[in-house]
């Protein structure tokens, strides 16, 4: 044979043709004439210089070169199909990797429950989250999607959704309400033992809005302080005093009887959670599917 290489395409039509076992049935299948499947068959012939079927009137049969090609092509482009069917936009049972990074409080409050409810949905996908506060390049370290606080949304590259404006409200635990009344009025703070998010110099000024909308500001001021919700839940819990916390992470204590809400008419705001994906024509199902099923599970904490 010559050492021409022929083109994949040629190779492809040949194949189709000894599956089919006719030159109609393959150009039916390809949905191209008859005499179209002929000259990529005879193209292919020459280019190896080997005569490589036997043409009947209704069925076609192969030459030694025949078989030798086909015995040795055909795997590959087998796998060169499954290769391709795995990373298109195909109907079908979501498969592959979803890589997902997120701050560790969103994780510490509800993203192992969120993400164990997804993947029961679609049992042969496999979801990756990396934890960290840094802001991810998405793109450059090949992750999916991101939660973040404050989303580039002047970057043309990045699409931001926001997820979630729940706001902060504050919280004790049973134990430490036992030992010291819960506060009635915001005034009443003054008397409680605080755990602080991010203070400057030991203190914070906690913002509250009441049920009639007006503000009341309380100089908080703590021993036991933290920059990750993560911490301050885990000292409320442990009884340290009366603090901040997310909406959505207070609520999963509060229903397992962890935490109790404190002034429960009185809210903080916070920055929204903002969902973030890269732009891109063609989003891959997984990501879609995701994003969609993020949002939606969060559309009640939107909508308040």
């Amino acid at each position: 044979m010559s050492a021409t290489l022929p083109s994949l395409d040629l190779l492809v039509v040949f194949c189709d043709v000894v599956e089919a076992g006719s030159l109609t049935a393959a150009a039916a299948r390809r949905a191209v004439p008859k005499s179209t499947v002929s000259r990529s068959l005879t193209r292919l012939e020459d280019a190896l210089g080997a005569r490589l079927l036997e043409r009947g009137a209704r069925r076609v049969g192969l030459t030694a070169e025949g078989r030798s090609l086909y015995a040795q092509s055909s795997p590959h482009l087998a796998g060169l199909r499954e290769a391709a069917g795995s990373v298109g936009d195909r109907p079908g049972e979501l498969k592959g990797v979803l890589r997902f990074t997120a701050p560790g409080d969103f994780a510490e409050a509800s993203l192992g429950e969120l993400i164990l409810r997804f993947t029961a949905r679609h049992p042969q996908l496999r979801v990756e989250v990396d934890l960290s506060a840094r802001m991810v390049d998405l793109v450059g370290e090949g992750f999916d999607l991101a939660l973040r606080a404050t989303p580039k949304v002047t970057d043309p590259a990045m699409v931001a959704r926001e997820l979630t404006n729940g706001n902060l409200q504050l919280f004790a635990s049973p134990g430490y309400l036992t030992r010291r009344p819960a506060p009635r009025t915001p005034a009443e703070l003054a008397g409680h033992t605080t755990v602080l998010f991010r203070p400057v110099d030991g203190r914070s000024e906690w913002v509250l809005r009441g049920p009639e909308r007006e503000v009341v500001r309380v100089a908080a001021e703590g021993r036991l302080a933290g920059n990750e919700f993560a911490f301050i839940r885990s000292a409320l819990r442990a009884g340290a005093g009366v603090g901040p916390l997310p909406s959505f992470s207070g609520a999963v204590d509060v229903d397992e009887g962890r935490l109790v809400r404190v002034l429960p008419d009185w809210e903080m705001p916070m920055s929204p959670i903002w969902l973030v994906y890269p732009a891109t024509k063609h989003i891959p199902r997984r990501v879609k599917a995701f994003r969609d099923f993020l949002l939606e599970s969060f559309r009640p904490v939107r909508a308040r």
